[in-house]
C-alpha cells in the first residue's frame, strides 16, 4: 500500500470514519490505505459540521457496530476497539508472513525469530477469538424451543363452572350482590359434585384391580 495515492472519495470517507470514532488503523484497513497515508489525509482535511455530514456520520457508526459484532446492544467504544484490534492483528500477520519467508533455517538466530513469530501468531489468534464472539453469535441465532402445548378435555362440571364464573364476573361488574352470592354457591356445589365424581372414578378403578396368587378365602 506504500506510495498509493488516495482518491477524493477515500479522503471524504476517511474524515467521516474518523468523526464516527474509527481509529487510524481501522480506517486504513477499511479503505485499503497505509497508516501514513491515512494520517496525512486526516491532517490535511477537517470535518465540516452540517446536517448532511451528521447523517453520514450516523450511518458510519451504524456500519461500524454491525461489522464489529452484528449484535444489537454493543457499546460504540467497544466496537471501535475491536475493529482496531482486528486491523492491527491483520497487519502483524501480514508482516510476519513476509518475515518468515526471509528466514534462514540453518541460522540459530533465525530459529529464535521463528519461535517468536509463532508466539506472535498465537497472540493474533487470541485477539481474533476475543474480538469475534462466535459463541455469543451462535447463541443469538439459536431457535428457542417451542413450548409444549397441553390439551385438557373439559368435563361437564368444568363447562358449568366456567359459565358460573363468567356470570359471577358480570354480577360483580353490575354490583349485584345477590347474584354474586348465588353464583358463588353454584360454583361450590359444582366443585363438590366434581370431587364426588372423581372419588367414585378412583373407587371404580380400585375395584377393577385383580390380584393374582391369592385365594379368596384364607384357611
Amino acid at each position: 500500500m506504500a506510495g498509493k495515492k488516495a482518491t477524493p472519495d477515500q479522503n471524504a470517507q476517511a474524515v467521516i470514519l474518523r468523526e464516527a470514532g474509527y481509529t487510524i488503523p481501522s480506517i486504513a484497513h477499511e479503505l485499503a490505505l497505509s497508516v501514513s497515508t491515512t494520517q496525512r489525509i486526516l491532517k490535511a482535511n477537517t470535518a465540516v459540521a452540517g446536517a448532511t455530514q451528521q447523517k453520514l456520520i450516523a450511518k458510519a457508526r451504524e456500519d461500524m457496530l454491525n461489522a464489529a459484532f452484528a449484535l444489537e446492544q454493543v457499546q460504540m467504544k467497544a466496537a471501535s476497539l475491536v475493529m482496531d484490534d482486528l486491523a492491527i492483528s491483520q497487519q502483524i500477520r501480514r508482516k510476519l508472513s513476509m518475515a518468515v519467508d526471509q528466514l534462514d533455517p540453518g541460522d540459530i538466530a533465525s530459529l529464535r525469530a521463528l519461535a517468536a513469530s509463532a508466539t506472535t501468531l498465537k497472540l493474533t489468534q487470541d485477539v481474533y477469538q476475543r474480538a469475534l464472539p462466535l459463541e455469543r453469535m451462535n447463541m443469538a441465532l439459536d431457535v428457542e424451543e417451542m413450548p409444549e402445548l397441553q390439551i385438557r378435555i373439559m368435563t361437564e362440571y368444568d363447562v358449568a363452572k366456567l359459565r358460573a364464573e363468567q356470570r359471577r364476573e358480570d354480577a360483580e361488574q353490575n354490583g349485584d350482590a345477590e347474584a354474586i352470592e348465588g353464583e358463588t354457591e353454584t360454583i361450590r356445589w359444582l366443585e363438590s359434585k366434581e370431587d364426588e365424581a372423581w372419588n367414585k372414578r378412583l373407587a371404580d378403578e380400585d375395584d377393577d384391580i385383580v390380584i393374582e396368587g391369592f385365594d379368596s378365602e384364607v384357611t
